[in-house]
Parts: C-alpha cells; sequence; structure tokens
C-alpha cells in the first residue's frame, strides 16, 4: 500500500479528479473502467463492434452458469456442473445447500449473456439466475451478446496504452522491441487502440521522437 503522509489529502485529491474524469466519461467510458477494476469481461463484449445483441426471454435450464466466489463455485461448478436443472435439484434436496444461496435476489433486470461454443453463458447477472433457479423460475430475460467475427475486438481506456509507454519511459534498460510488441498486440485485439495511437498518443501529445518512432513502428502491422 502507498505511504503518504496525509490520508484526508489524499481522499480530496481522488475526490477533485474523480470529478474531472467524470465531466468527459459516457456510462461506455465509466463501464469500461469499472469492468477493469473489477477484472471481468463485461466492457469486453458490451463496447465490441462485432457482438451482436438482442433481448430475449430464455430457458433458465439453456443457460451455462459461469463462476463467482469460491463457496458458490464449490455446489455450481464442482457439484452441479453448471447446470440450472442439476443447481435446483440440490437446492430442494439439500438444506445446507440452500442456505448458500438463501442471500440471492431476484431483480427484473435483465441478465447479460455471451453466446459461445452454442451455449447461453452468464456474463453478468449470476446472482439473479441462481436467485430465479431456487425460485422455481422458468423463464429469464436476457441481452444476448453473440460474436459475429472469430475473435473478440473490445475497445481499452486509453491508460492501458499510457501505462505501456510510461513503463519504458520511467526504465533504466529500455526494450523498445518489447514496447513495440507490447503496442502491437493491443492494436491488433483492441478496437479503439489503432485510433488512440494516432490521435492520442501522436507528436502533439507526447513530443518524444523516441516514442513517435516507436508508435509508428506498431502501427505498422
Amino acid at each position: 500500500m502507498p505511504d503518504f503522509l496525509d490520508e484526508k489529502f489524499l481522499e480530496k485529491l481522488t475526490e477533485h479528479l474523480a470529478e474531472k474524469v467524470g465531466q468527459h466519461q459516457s456510462a461506455t467510458d465509466r463501464l469500461i473502467m469499472l469492468s477493469g477494476a473489477r477484472m471481468n469481461w463485461i466492457a469486453d463484449f458490451v463496447t465490441d463492434p462485432g457482438v451482436e445483441w438482442s433481448k430475449e426471454d430464455l430457458n433458465i435450464d439453456d443457460i451455462y452458469l459461469t463462476g463467482t466466489n469460491p463457496e458458490w463455485n464449490k455446489v455450481i461448478i464442482d457439484m452441479c456442473e453448471r447446470s440450472p436443472k442439476k443447481l435446483r435439484e440440490l437446492i430442494q434436496s439439500s438444506s445446507d445447500i440452500a442456505t448458500v444461496f438463501s442471500d440471492a435476489k431476484f431483480e427484473d433486470i435483465p441478465v447479460l449473456i455471451r453466446v459461445e461454443e452454442e451455449k447461453f453463458k452468464i456474463l453478468d447477472g449470476m446472482h439473479r439466475t441462481v436467485a430465479a433457479i431456487r425460485d422455481g423460475r422458468e423463464i429469464i430475460t436476457a441481452f444476448v451478446g453473440r460474436l459475429k467475427g472469430d475473435k473478440l475486438m473490445p475497445m481499452v481506456e486509453p491508460h492501458v496504452v499510457y501505462d505501456l509507454i510510461k513503463a519504458y519511459q520511467r526504465s533504466k534498460e529500455k526494450d523498445r522491441i518489447a514496447l513495440i510488441a507490447a503496442l502491437r498486440l493491443l492494436k491488433n485485439n483492441c478496437a479503439n487502440v489503432d485510433d488512440l495511437l494516432r490521435k492520442r498518443f501522436n507528436k502533439s501529445w507526447i513530443p518524444s521522437d523516441e516514442i513517435q518512432e516507436i508508435v509508428q513502428e506498431a502501427l505498422k502491422s
């Protein structure tokens, strides 16, 4: 943890930065930021222009349950093999298992589903889905995302690119090849990085000939 002299000063500074950032953020920007903070894949699917979305009413037993926390995973994944039907039967037959999921609450808000390998995988809304299973519901409303291309191309926060450049700039042993490779990896796998390199990390913003040569190399393929 950082060791700073004045915690209250840090709190005020954080509030000030949050206010400045919030003035320029769209809902999509906030989603990317928060999804990154939570280390999940929600923003990857929502921000990929190659994902096609539809609103559907799904049979709960057709859903492929995904991971949550270690306690729930022991039941959902290890014991029930991600099957809503097996989970429902286990909850009904075991009071101990029912207790594990007693705090799950159903809300009439669509869950997010990604379609992979012809499976309806929960992207967001596992608590609502488990509550629906426990309560004996048969149908759940979902926003379903289907990838039209052969790979995800989500958007990333600009700081992801900036962090790599900063790491290079403060490094005593500068690995130019590694930075080019890292930027190229992002450019080839994230929808907005090519545009970021051209417009946000050009010479107007980073007037370093060395960095600009690296950026141009990263843009070549």
